[in-house]
């Protein structure tokens, strides 16, 4: 059963016995997130409502019927999908099988395919490091010889980063000490209209990095599960499997252990029962923040104490902030701020806060009966179970307004990088500081392969003027009314932004503008030629190095005339730019397999 199946049929038993109006009112009258959650919590018992934990282990069968997916794509030459399923015998088999050490033989063999001879050569030695069958020592070795004489002949083997490259990547000049991972350009202020929110202290020109964020951790999508290391996002090909599940792969015995510290021993019972389910990735994030809040404490009074304090600074300059050494600081690597988000409780429908104390409830029921998580002192018991229901709802509530999805572009089938793929969501303290706009004058991108997420400047932003994010609702692809419709909905705020008060054209409707000096139109289709657009579409990283300043110099020429159509023209081959920066993802891994959590019934 999902968790919207397990809503709705409590709905239809309580709408049966006629309680809704009396719970909804009951609902309302509760102050704190604690109260609402074991509220709902008894309702569900009641109910018998609450789900019973799924269990799935490791097993020889089902790690066959995987590989044989996989030999099956594989002599079909459908080398991604084949790797997937190899993956997944690989998370399905017991360590140091014969199934385990066939998974990264055959595994092998499609990086030798798809002439990944580093990867194809360290699957071989991982297992020859382990006790494998006699029968694939002829067949490792032949690969191990030809991969290693591929890699002496082959003169991209050793890559080295760009130095242009990671100039424009990197933010130059002083950070700010007291929010670590922003430009000291950068200010954080509050008005009682605005919230907290970011304003420049001096001019920034575009294409400028303002802000390079680490986020409190990162949550991959399940879709990205089999190609991307569950704790980093590192896209390492030779993934290693939780020793325990069958639903977490690792790039590295490191990351491994970390994922295990921080939070994966007590997701590690409970991933099958999550997947079943469907929750969300805002509530799965939720979920994470809670448990690696208490991981990154010795013991649950030590929790106590940080939420307090927390607490305490609510309404004054320091909110989210911890004091180091005599100096506040504001960093995601401390719960402190991530606990300190905005949940626009006060905002929410009474429907809305029952949905997620649902949620809420199921998490803390799952906790509660296949992990240790709730355990503490015996006097503390139902201090620490009401701690963790408060803090359950608060970061449902606080997720979907709160957290940043990473994604990148994807190859098409006819060689373009104009898709995007959403491969990961985390939460970052300082990001969540910027407010919306339709016509935003940053512009956010994630380093493939890590949680890093870093703030370029995509308009002239003079000193003074506030810095705004874009939330998904942006002018030139959406009407004014869709716009306002969908940002109310989800983050309960009504988008006054210039964009909407001048009711500005979508791309579409634009026409280009009838102002424009003759030398910047020049410019312009001398830049933006079709073959440079073709280039960029392309993913060429020689086009987007070259057209990167210019482009910028561009925009800034081209802000006074705003909107028109060479600007958005402009703005949208600075951003392909920068994602071609970043990484992208060749077409493969775009053709994904599906599989559940509960695995196939398997002889």
């Amino acid at each position: 059963m999902s968790i919207d199946s397990c809503y709705e049929d409590v709905i239809a038993k309580l709408r049966t016995q006629g309680k809704i109006l009396s719970i909804s009112q009951k609902l309302l009258s509760l102050t704190t997130n604690d109260d609402r959650v074991l509220y709902v919590y008894n309702i569900l018992e009641s109910l018998q409502a609450l789900p019973t934990p799924l269990e799935v282990s490791k097993t020889e069968n089902v790690s066959t019927y995987y590989r044989n997916y996989g030999n099956q794509c594989f002599q079909n030459k459908d080398d991604y999908r084949a790797w997937q399923y190899y993956n997944l015998s690989l998370l399905f088999a017991p360590f140091s099988s014969e199934n385990y050490c066939l998974a990264l033989s055959n595994r092998s063999a499609v990086f030798y395919s798809l002439k990944k001879y580093r990867e194809c050569l360290q699957d071989v030695k991982d297992i020859l490091s382990i006790k494998y069958p006699e029968k694939l020592k002829d067949k490792l070795s032949k690969r191990l010889v030809s991969c290693v004489e591929y890699l002496a002949n082959d003169k991209k083997a050793n890559d080295t980063n760009n130095a242009d490259i990671n100039n424009i990547l990197t933010l130059q000049g002083p950070k700010d000490p007291r929010y670590p991972c922003a430009s000291s350009k950068l200010e954080v202020v509050f008005s009682e209209e605005m919230g907290r929110h970011v304003i420049a202290k001096d001019d920034i020109k575009v294409g400028e990095v303002l802000v390079q964020e680490n986020p409190y951790f990162t949550l991959l999508l399940k879709d990205q599960y089999l190609f991307s290391c569950s704790y980093c996002l590192s896209r390492n090909c030779n993934l290693l499997p939780c020793t325990n599940c069958c639903f977490a792969l690792y790039c590295s015995p490191a990351c491994r252990k970390n994922a295990w510290k921080d939070y994966h021993s007590a997701e590690c019972v409970l991933m099958p029962t999550l997947i079943h389910m469907e929750f969300t990735k805002l509530e799965l994030l939720a979920f994470r923040t809670v448990v690696k809040a208490r991981k990154d404490h010795l013991c649950w009074d030590d929790v106590f104490k940080t939420i307090q304090k927390a607490d305490s600074n609510l309404n004054t300059e320091f909110r989210g902030h911890v004091h180091i050494d005599g100096q506040w600081i504001y960093d995601s690597r401390f719960y402190t701020s991530i606990h300190t988000l905005a949940s626009n409780v006060e905002r929410r429908s009474i429907s809305d806060i029952f949905q997620k104390s649902v949620s809420a409830a199921v998490f803390l029921h799952l906790l509660a009966t296949k992990t240790d998580f709730l355990n503490g002192n015996e006097n503390d018991e139902e201090k620490i179970r009401r701690c963790v229901a408060g803090m359950l709802l608060l970061h449902i509530m606080t997720s979907p307004t709160n957290m940043h999805g990473l994604s990148t572009n994807i190859e098409t089938a006819d060689g373009n990088f104009v898709e995007e793929i959403s491969l990961a969501s985390a939460p970052y303290a300082y990001h969540s500081l910027l407010n919306h706009s339709c016509s935003p004058n940053v512009v956010r991108f994630g380093k493939l392969g890590t949680g890093n997420m870093t703030l370029f400047s995509l308009r002239p932003i003079k000193k003074g003027m506030q810095l705004f994010d874009n939330y998904g609702s942006h002018h030139a692809l959406q009407g004014r009314k869709i716009r306002q419709e969908s940002l109310k909905f989800q983050y309960k705020f009504t988008c006054t932004c210039e964009a909407c008060i001048n009711d500005w054209p979508t791309y579409l409707a634009m026409k280009p503008s009838k102002n424009l000096p003759l030398d910047i139109i020049k410019r312009t289709q001398r830049v933006l030629n079709s073959e440079a657009i073709e280039n960029l579409q392309k993913g060429d990283q020689d086009t987007a190095l070259q057209l990167f300043k210019p482009l910028c110099q561009l925009i800034e020429q081209l802000e006074p005339y705003c909107p028109c159509r060479e600007l958005s023209d402009c703005q949208e081959a600075l951003k392909q730019c920068l994602a071609i920066f970043e990484g992208l993802l060749p077409y493969g891994y775009s053709n994904l397999v599906q599989w559940n959590a509960m695995p196939p019934k398997a002889d």
